[in-house]
């Protein structure tokens, strides 16, 4: 598809209304891919808002970009089972974006409180190695309860946790996550701190079974 035709289908489905946008997110989570295709169209279209800032980039590279970023934000929003798709892919498409912009770095800026929630979870699997032996998702919903943490939140730390212990964390992945989560002063993250280690295990145990 050339420049003109992805401009046309942007602004195409560029009048979605909230109501619109949110029956199509539930429609993409069910697998449609025509409403996967209208929400790419629709937020390239409001990403292209940065154009201006990338005035040396090609024209067809940007728009490559454009549409790689929206996929891959939309494919990650399935995948965390994102249910604010609207706030959610204001952050994640253009920090998925600016990644294809910044080179890789060897080094990683890992901030202290996402390190510290992933050492959290790594003694709850170590402590409790038949966890590892459940599906993900049974994991998922097993840390939110343990950690009395939001199921999205959990899921979203999960992701990233399994990426950093298989050496695959990206810095655009840290990002992305920091963002999403809530912010360090939150009640949710007092209490993924703060709670027994012995209570967190007691409580994933009791829901095992």
């Amino acid at each position: 598809m050339d420049i003109k035709a992805i401009e046309h289908k942007m602004k195409e489905k560029s009048n979605f209304s909230s109501l619109e946008l949110n029956q199509l997110w539930k429609q993409t989570l069910q697998g449609d891919q025509e409403a996967f295709l209208n929400l790419k169209y629709y937020y390239m279209n409001l990403l292209y808002r940065i154009k201006p800032l990338y005035q040396h980039v090609d024209d067809m590279i940007f728009f490559r970009s454009l549409e790689n970023a929206v996929t891959k934000a939309l494919e990650r929003g399935v995948k965390f089972q994102i249910e604010d798709v609207q706030s959610y892919m204001h952050v994640a498409s253009e920090t998925y974006f600016k990644s294809f912009f910044n080179p890789e770095s060897d080094s990683l800026h890992l901030p202290s409180n996402l390190l510290s929630a992933f050492s959290r979870l790594e003694e709850i699997f170590q402590h409790l190695p038949e966890l590892k032996e459940k599906d993900e998702q049974t994991q998922i919903q097993l840390l939110s309860k343990g950690f009395e943490y939001p199921i999205f939140e959990t899921r979203l730390l999960y992701y990233s946790y399994l990426k950093w212990k298989q050496n695959r964390l990206r810095q655009v992945d840290i990002d992305l996550t920091v963002t999403l989560l809530p912010g360090p002063q939150r009640v949710e993250w007092e209490i993924f701190y703060e709670k027994q280690l012995a209570d967190i295990e007691e409580t994933i145990r009791k829901n095992m079974d």
